[in-house]
Order: structure tokens, then sequence, then C-alpha cells
């Protein structure tokens, strides 16, 4: 495998190569996966991942996917890279931002830190962590994001289920509803 550099720009459109990963070892053509930024091509959101061809006399693009933020864009990339685990456990708490959660992630009984792979299994951690006596649109706006950013797509919509509850002013763990 000889190098070759990743495109700076791909597409019709001829996009921006924000990160590329190279897979494969074959030289022509040499195969990356790569992150551009779409600017107004996209309905919402402005990064898609494809990939991409390169030979020595013309670059090919195709298998895009679409309207992701920045963080999805990056786990796209991950994933169609091959570069993620066998398998992600994600763990979602909730509680109020003035007491901090306190839980332990065990896999196979080894305590784990967040963010570790062991034996093919990486461990997430996301904490929803909102001041529910001072909810405001822009907490609930950033926690949204944040989900949206470093959970799974399932993951991240539980999560915005539980924003939502706590957003609409259900918040079981508070002491003074007790």
């Amino acid at each position: 495998m000889r190098y070759v550099a990743p495109p700076t720009h791909v597409g019709h459109r001829n996009w921006p190569v924000v990160s590329a990963v190279r897979v494969g070892t074959n030289d022509a053509p040499a195969q990356f996966i790569v992150i551009v930024h779409c600017a107004d091509a996209t309905p919402r959101e402005p990064y898609a991942t494809l990939h991409v061809y390169v030979w020595p006399d013309r670059i090919r693009a195709e298998d895009g996917e679409f309207d992701f933020t920045f963080g999805q864009a990056r786990r796209s990339l991950a994933e169609r890279a091959g570069l993620l685990p066998a398998a992600t456990v994600e763990v979602i708490a909730f509680g109020d931002s003035a007491e901090p959660n306190a839980y332990t992630v065990f896999v196979d009984g080894q305590i784990q830190p967040e963010g570790a792979t062991v034996q093919g299994v990486r461990v997430v951690t996301h904490d929803i962590l909102i001041d529910v006596d001072h909810i405001s649109p822009a907490m609930v706006a950033a926690e949204r994001q944040r989900a949206q950013d470093t959970l799974s797509s399932e993951a991240a919509c539980l999560a915005g289920s539980i924003i939502n509850a706590l957003e609409d002013g259900y918040a079981p763990y508070r002491q003074d509803d007790q």
C-alpha cells in the first residue's frame, strides 16, 4: 500500500473534505470515507459522509449519507470505516445538575471508565444534567444537541424523550416531590 493523499474536495459541488480515513489497502483506486461540509445542500444539517475512490487521474464519490451534525458525521465516519468496536453499551443517567449522578460501569466483572473498549465492547456514559428549577430553552437545546452528538440515534431519541419530560415539568427524582 503506497501513500495516497486524501482528496481536499469531492462531488459535483466540489464540497470541502473536513476529515478522511483511508479504508482498504488498494492503491488503484485508493478508498476513503470522508466527511464533507455541504453548506446549503442539505435540508437541516450541513455535514455528510461519502465513500470516495481515488485514482491517479480522477476521483469518484458515492454512497453518501447526508444531513448530519458534525458529531453525527464523525460517528458515521467511524462506523463506515470499521473503526467502532463490535458492540457499544450506552448508559443514560439523568439528575438535577446540583447533584451529579454517581454510577459505576462493569464489563465482565471489571470496572470500566467512560469511553473504554474492552473485548470489543465500548462503554459510553451520558449524563443529562438539567437544573429542574431553572430550565431554559438554551439549556434544553444544549442537552439535546449533546445527546445527538455523543449517542447512537436510538439512545439519543430516548435521551430526547427524557429531556422533553424534564422540560414539561416531570421530574420524579426531585426531593420536594417525595
